[in-house]
């Protein structure tokens, strides 16, 4: 299993390369070049990307997904309490956590181009059918249909169920922090408890990262 960060202007997509390859979220809107450029950097052909999976169904996760789907026509999928999202191409609510939050709102609070969803995943949702051994976890908090995907090696891709540093990851990338939103703390709680539970050691966050086990235990050692 090969696991390619890719960068993008507010987030992180990923690809997940086993027999096939799955785009875990697409980005704002306007990404998609950037996306297939390292898919083929990574040596992926666009014929080998079998799915578009969501972490949830946020704008900056979802924003390049009508456009992928598009130049790739593969099915996308997320879950089913974050489908109304990218049917509308409108986010639900976001509640700040702090100050830099707030500030930043009007950048992150805006439409994208809507898709309906082919697949609506939960925990029994399989990725072997799309060539990556892969399972997924529902990890609510950040959204209600936040998930996030384990992998056979101990690391998972998990979305903004928390994130790296500050300034949208772009400092202190590798240091656990929570993000900017979440509309249930205590759930946000439940999920990375869950996920140490699960015995992931490497968190792949779509704001900087990656994030050692050992760090997230310490910074969240409330919860453990």
């Amino acid at each position: 299993m090969k696991i390619t960060p890719i960068k993008l202007s507010f987030s992180n997509a990923y690809l997940l390369t086993g027999r096939k390859t799955v785009i875990v979220d697409t980005g704002m809107p306007g990404e998609e070049a950037k996306i297939l450029r390292a898919a083929e950097r990574a040596g992926v052909k666009t014929n080998d990307i079998a799915l578009i999976l969501h972490t949830h169904g946020h704008v900056d996760h979802a924003g390049s997904t009508a456009a992928l789907v598009k130049t790739l026509g593969v099915p996308t999928a997320v879950h089913r309490a974050d489908e109304g999202m990218l049917r509308t191409g409108t986010m639900r609510p976001l509640t700040p956590l702090r100050l830099e939050a707030r500030l930043i709102l009007p950048l992150v609070n805006k439409p994208f181009p809507p898709v309906a969803p082919d697949l609506l995943v939960d925990d029994s949702f399989d990725l072997s059918a799309f060539g990556v051994e892969g399972r997924i976890l529902h990890t609510p908090g950040h959204t209600a249909g936040s998930i996030s995907v384990l992998l056979p090696d101990g690391a998972a891709v998990v979305g903004d169920v928390m994130m790296g540093g500050v300034m949208g990851g772009n400092l202190f990338g590798s240091r656990p922090n929570y993000h900017y939103y979440a509309e249930d703390l205590r759930a946000v709680h439940q999920s990375l408890r869950a996920l140490l539970n699960a015995g992931v050691q490497t968190f792949y966050v779509g704001h900087g990262g990656p994030l050692a086990r050992a760090d997230v235990e310490k910074r969240f050692a409330f919860i453990v």
